[in-house]
């Protein structure tokens, strides 16, 4: 919800209390001083929940809390909450790169990607097909993606190299993938409102889907590689699933295939699709895909085998008043995904911690800036002991989750912070921003470790 209707709404309410309440010369003063800001709310703008139902609402979810109906954690969750993180977190600025695009850049992550091998590894291996090298990615406002060798090297490119530029799409690339089993099949989604799997070895489009209409912002393989879904603005989340193999001719295995994808199932929402996280692998739960929407307070299960749609009601009172939108989710990577952590566009800077699978909110954390414009992104360290998440402000916040306290703050961009991706096997942070800049976080102690390996190539790249 925009800022400034939050503001007309407390404003609304105001106005709407003290004339109920019969405060005649209070309600004369009040709409003299307000007077700018009321003539400035919307015509179109609802009118709100009274103001003494707002404090009933919220005493009564104090008053489930204490009664222990609310934000009761498990014996094995508190345990998990009491346990402190080792404090390698990343907290310190390794490098600045400013070179790779001159306009502002949406998204920067790392993965290790399959290419064509280079004259010199056909010298030593003939039979060579495919390689794999470590690179940092990023897609920017020029609808480039770019590939940046970050270590080792590749033919000619030695480290820091941009050794591969694609166009998949005719806009802003807003979301990127990578198939969990075929690292040169890309997914990427776009303001073009397409979806486009790209052959990371060849360079070239393997397939093009026009299935939304408008952008495309969330683009995701299932776990296992078998679909993937797209979210959109249309309000519409589209499910491709893989089609059966062909038989091969015995010279190409069908592990060397790529899969093709058609479109298996669309579903409809009340709103712009904004947050959406497949759920990793778990004897506990199905193949399931986590939705958040505009206009919305539940959050969307959705198992990708039935296509079942479970909602969770995201207000602690079970009412179904739509005051933030939840822009990110993501689940925690230490313990099968079981804690799932939503961002917010609240002005109040909510993040909530739900339990999987559950209404239950175990924490709240609040006073990161936002101002109602915002999209806020966030990623969990390795340990999910600890979280970081962008404020408005162009800083980024390090939490830690058991004790809700901010044990960092990350600061050098000089403007929007759009990227935030987590490297878990070099513990390093990537961020990214309308600064049109690419910054690596690291941990200060293991900095300089980094720095060396990277010059020779041993550190081992996340895929």
């Amino acid at each position: 919800m925009e800022f400034r209707n939050i503001v007309g709404e407390a404003h609304l309410m105001v106005l709407e209390f003290l004339r109920s309440q019969g405060y005649a010369e209070a309600l004369q003063v009040y709409e003299q001083e307000a007077k700018s800001v009321l003539e400035d709310i919307p015509k179109s703008l609802p009118a709100p929940k009274p103001l003494l139902e707002v404090l009933t609402d919220l005493k009564m979810a104090q008053l489930h809390s204490q009664l222990g109906q609310l934000n009761l954690p498990s014996a094995a969750e508190e345990q998990d909450f009491a346990t402190p993180g080792d404090n390698t977190i990343p907290n310190t600025i390794q490098e600045v790169i400013d070179d790779l695009h001159v306009v502002n850049i949406i998204l920067a992550r790392t993965a290790d990607v399959a290419v064509a091998p280079a004259w010199q590894d056909l010298e030593q291996n003939p039979e060579m097909m495919v390689k794999r090298v470590p690179a940092l990615i990023t897609a920017a406002a020029d609808r480039t993606v770019k590939f940046k060798l970050l270590e080792g090297t590749h033919g000619d490119d030695s480290a820091g190299s941009v050794f591969k530029i694609l166009q998949p799409h005719d806009g802003v690339v807003l979301d990127m993938d990578f198939h969990p089993h075929h690292p040169q099949l890309m997914l990427t989604s776009a303001m073009d409102k397409t979806a486009v799997l790209t052959n990371t070895v060849t360079g070239e489009e393997h397939q093009k889907f026009k299935n939304h209409t408008k952008f495309v912002v969330r683009a995701k393989f299932a776990m296992d590689g078998e679909m993937f879904i797209t979210g959109a603005h249309d309000k519409t989340v589209n499910f491709y699933r893989a089609t059966p193999r062909p038989e091969t001719d015995g010279e190409t295995s069908q592990k060397d295939q790529l899969p093709t994808y058609v479109l298996d199932k669309t579903l409809n929402f009340k709103g712009a699709i904004e947050g959406m996280c497949v759920l990793p692998t778990s004897r506990n739960r199905p193949p399931t895909v986590v939705i958040g929407t505009r206009d919305d307070n539940y959050l969307h299960y959705i198992d990708l085998t039935t296509y079942n749609d479970v909602k969770y009601n995201m207000n602690t009172n079970k009412d179904d008043w739509v005051s933030f939108t939840p822009m990110e989710i993501s689940a925690s990577p230490h313990n099968d995904g079981n804690y799932l952590l939503v961002s917010t566009d609240s002005v109040a800077g909510r993040q909530i911690l739900f339990r999987t699978d559950s209404a239950l909110q175990l924490f709240n954390y609040y006073g990161v800036p936002t101002d109602g414009f915002s999209t806020p992104r966030h990623v969990w360290d390795k340990s999910g002991k600890y979280f970081y998440v962008t404020g408005n402000n162009h800083k980024i916040y390090c939490l830690q989750v058991g004790t809700q306290k901010l044990v960092g703050t990350l600061e050098g961009h000089t403007s929007v912070v759009r990227g935030l991706y987590m490297d878990y096997k070099r513990n390093m942070l990537v961020s990214c921003g309308f600064d049109k800049t690419v910054r690596i976080w690291v941990n200060s102690s293991t900095s300089g470790l980094l720095a060396a390996s990277a010059s020779t190539g041993d550190v081992e790249m996340d895929h």
